[in-house]
């Protein structure tokens, strides 16, 4: 019997390195990517759209009762990341820092309501993860101090007291998919600015799901140079 030449074996064992490589490689690419908590520095805005979040929001102000505000148009949020770390509790922790965030709503007696971030009071929000290097699902709670005003009461200004708590038990990706869902963690207490430390108001309860609209099926029209059509 001939034996094969040291040539032959050498190109044989070379081709199957290559085939075992480019098996790999191709493993590789079918396994989806996994995610991971956000990168230090990032800034998240129009990715991190509230528009079209679905809320359920319970206030209550003297002399007007409680209402509940419908028919939301949130404003874009954005955030900046800070630098990871590790807590006691051996969890991996990214800070986070709302920068701005708002939005309108309405209600029936009341007329319209409107929130936005009290950027001169900062109060850092986190996300962390819930079992130590697995990264998601995670914790995500969203702090944050605001101004509020009502319709109903023209002229009149009120702020958060404490700051609004918003917390995700499980956030599976960052930014938040569509159905994530934030309750308040306790109520916010709300003074009027010409009368600091007298609570004039609350925030009983407010919960908001994501929902990010979807992309149109339709294709994109553009108008005939020639015609206008």
């Amino acid at each position: 019997m001939k034996v094969p030449s040291r040539r032959f074996l050498i190109l044989a064992f070379a081709l199957v390195l290559g085939l075992g490589a480019l098996w790999a490689t191709a493993s590789r690419a079918d396994r989806p990517e996994r995610a991971t908590l956000p990168v230090e520095g990032k800034i998240v805005g129009e990715e991190c759209d509230f528009i079209g979040a679905d809320p359920t929001k319970a206030m209550e102000f003297p002399g007007l009762g409680q209402f509940q505000p419908t028919g939301v148009a949130a404003d874009k949020m954005v955030v900046v990341v800070g630098k990871a770390f590790i807590s006691e509790q051996g969890l991996k922790t990214v800070p986070l820092q709302v920068l701005a965030n708002g939005g309108r709503s309405f209600a029936e007696g009341i007329g319209e309501t409107r929130f936005w971030v009290d950027a001169s009071r900062p109060i850092a929000s986190a996300i962390w993860e819930k079992r130590p290097g697995t990264e998601f699902p995670a914790i995500q709670e969203m702090r944050f101090h605001f101004f509020y005003t009502l319709e109903a009461m023209p002229g009149k200004v009120f702020r958060s007291m404490n700051p609004s708590r918003m917390r995700s038990e499980d956030v599976r990706a960052f930014p938040p998919p569509s159905g994530t869902v934030y309750n308040l963690v306790e109520p916010v207490e709300l003074e009027d600015i010409t009368e600091p430390g007298v609570v004039v108001g609350r925030v009983l309860s407010n919960r908001v799901v994501i929902r990010r609209p979807k992309p149109s099926i339709m294709p994109e029209w553009k108008p005939d140079l020639e015609t206008g059509r």
